[in-house]
């Protein structure tokens, strides 16, 4: 039963570190509370449109700054559960 035990607190320390946010209405699990432009992206598109695409990301109901925009390069923190983003192809800037 030992074996079991330790099973169960490794899946429970692996569940603590990660943290469920929502890209364009679906839930996805990052494994860290700093999450960055380039990473949403990925998760909004895992193949770009086109390797010009640009994008536009906003999020809402993170950890600080609570809401706002990313650019290419910054980052944001994440609450545990629950922050959104919305990720827009825009084409060229």
């Amino acid at each position: 039963m030992a074996e079991a035990t330790e099973t169960t607190a490794s899946v429970d320390e692996a569940a603590k570190k990660q943290f469920v946010i929502i890209v364009n209405l679906e839930a996805k699990t990052v494994d860290s509370r700093e999450v960055s432009y380039e990473q949403v992206v990925k998760l909004a598109y895992p193949t770009p449109p086109s390797p010009e695409t640009r994008f536009t990301v906003t999020y809402r109901k993170a950890e600080k700054p609570h809401e706002g925009s990313l650019a290419p390069g910054q980052s944001v923190e994440v609450k545990k559960d629950g922050t959104i983003f919305n990720v827009k192809a825009t084409g060229k800037s």
